[in-house]
């Protein structure tokens, strides 16, 4: 296998083993944040990979903008403050999420629920844990 076949694979299989309670996710409304509590492989990574690392935006093979949003290291590692940890204000994702940083695909807040921006909020202020 070449590497984008192995990150095609990996992406498929993370996107049939990321839901909750063994439920498969397909869509953004498919994850519910909890109130408190945020996992990173129960919430953030479900969330990400259905609404902003498909369609050939924010994943391994294309990385729009050279953002990938497809693992904690990603998220962490990659781009400076693209998520600070207990630091949701001066964290780009969340900018962009809540609107206050423009973003290339006009639909993106039509794609998730305000639920689901102060879920990944409180995911970054609980400390962004990899979890």
């Amino acid at each position: 296998m070449n590497g984008g076949t192995i990150a095609t694979v990996a992406f498929m299989c993370v996107l049939a083993m990321s839901g909750c309670n063994g439920a498969t996710v397909t869509q953004p409304q498919d994850v519910v944040f909890p109130d408190s509590n945020v996992r990173f492989r129960g919430q953030v990574l479900p969330f990400l990979t259905v609404t902003c690392a498909n369609g050939g935006c924010h994943n391994e093979i294309s990385a729009a903008g050279g953002i990938r949003l497809t693992s904690y290291t990603a998220l962490i590692s990659d781009r400076p403050n693209l998520v600070v940890p207990g630091r949701p204000d001066e964290s780009t994702v969340i900018q962009v999420l809540e609107g206050k940083l423009g973003h290339p695909v006009g639909d993106l807040p039509q794609r998730v629920s305000s639920a689901q921006v102060q879920g990944m909020r409180r995911w970054v202020t609980e400390g962004a844990l990899n979890n």
